[in-house]
């Protein structure tokens, strides 16, 4: 009985919200310019429900007091991420440092998320991992019908949510999957003022997968 009491309350008071990244080394600069170093921690939203405003906890070390920042008040975050990775028959500790932009998240640009900056440049492109509802349950990525699509870039992790962002127009938001149109015709459109990269997407020498080396391409051969 007391396990069951003890698995109730569990049910009851967890929040589908999950950790995006965890206390990790951080350079946080803000709009008025500090910058910030220590430790960052950012939740990992969900898909299509309010559930809370998105923040980012800061700490100087672990020891000291935490600071809570919203999009608005912040210019970019850097993450530096330690993971593994196999060479041979040994797996090498690496790092690699994750850039993090406020970005509007709707039309109305009246909401504020924080994204990875995947790519930089004239038309930018950004991404980020939120968490989904399946039926069995919340999970980070997700393709079922509905759900966000899975995007995966070309290093570890993956983002379920990435966006074109250019100088003077609105987000767009672009995932790999759509229920209406294919990549290769919803490329072949966002791309039409460019007729060499429109004609390399319509050939599949670019596909879904080359996401990050078509917005590359596009800021080095298409302006």
């Amino acid at each position: 009985m007391k396990h069951y009491l003890i698995l109730l309350i569990f049910c009851l008071t967890i929040s589908p919200v999950f950790s995006q990244y965890g206390w990790t080394k951080a350079e946080v600069t803000l709009k008025s310019g500090a910058v910030l170093k220590g430790q960052a921690s950012m939740n990992m939203m969900t898909n299509g429900i309010n559930i809370a405003k998105e923040k980012l906890k800061y700490r100087p070390n672990k020891k000291t007091k935490t600071k809570k920042y919203v999009p608005e008040e912040i210019e970019q975050i850097l993450f530096t991420v330690t993971y593994k990775e196999k060479v041979g028959r040994k797996k090498i500790e690496k790092t690699r440092v994750e850039k993090y932009i406020p970005v509007f998240l709707n039309k109305k640009q009246t909401k504020l998320g924080f994204f990875e900056l995947l790519v930089d440049g004239g038309l930018r492109l950004v991404g980020r991992t939120v968490s989904v509802q399946s039926g069995g349950g919340w999970n980070g990525v997700s393709n079922i019908p509905g759900g966000a699509p899975t995007y995966m870039p070309g290093y570890m992790g993956s983002h379920n949510q990435v966006m074109f962002l250019k100088e003077g127009k609105k987000p767009e938001i672009f995932n790999q999957i759509s229920l209406t149109k294919s990549f290769r015709k919803r490329a072949m459109d966002y791309f039409k003022d460019c007729p060499v990269l429109k004609n390399k997407i319509d050939k599949k020498e670019f596909t879904k997968e080359d996401l990050q080396s078509i917005v590359k391409f596009y800021n080095t051969s298409c302006n």
